[in-house]
């Protein structure tokens, strides 16, 4: 992996470095958890490498069973919270070909509820076309990542 220090138009690495902002959900050494801010659906969670990866395949396997750890771990505290009720969406773009819009390995969690569909499908349709839509409240997401937080295990 690369040090994101070398990445400085990356927003990611931004986002990780510090030097731009984020309502963190979870955060170690290793990996950090924001909210989305232009979000699917209430609650929807990314899941970043500290260090700037591209592609799912420039982490070794340690890594990326830590990453689907941790992605378990989200969707978990989504559902304790009461986001996502009886299922939720993991979603990584891989590359260009794939819609991956930001260079910056990054998993979403998307938590679902029963009759969400044509909302959930027209916003992620518009995002795989490059419209993301309005930010979110900064002040929402942070209650938001708070919540989620308290309901993450104290060894996520």
């Amino acid at each position: 992996m690369t040090d994101p220090v070398a990445n400085a138009d990356c927003i990611f690495c931004g986002i990780t470095s510090g030097r731009l902002p984020a309502s963190v959900v979870y955060r170690d050494a290793n990996w950090l958890a924001v909210m989305d801010i232009h979000p699917i659906r209430e609650a929807h969670v990314l899941i970043l490498p500290q260090r700037h990866v591209a592609r799912l395949h420039e982490l070794d396997r340690v890594s990326q069973t830590r990453l689907f750890a941790l992605a378990d771990a989200i969707v978990r505290a989504q559902e304790a919270s009461g986001f996502a009720v009886g299922g939720s969406n993991l979603l990584l773009n891989d590359g260009v070909a794939a819609n991956q819009h930001i260079p910056h390995l990054h998993l979403h969690c998307i938590p679902r509820q029963r009759g969400d569909t044509v909302g959930f499908g027209l916003r992620l349709l518009a995002r795989t076309v490059g419209l993301f839509g309005r930010r979110a409240d900064r002040a929402t997401l942070d209650a938001t990542a708070t919540t989620l937080a308290s309901h993450l295990p104290p060894q996520a």
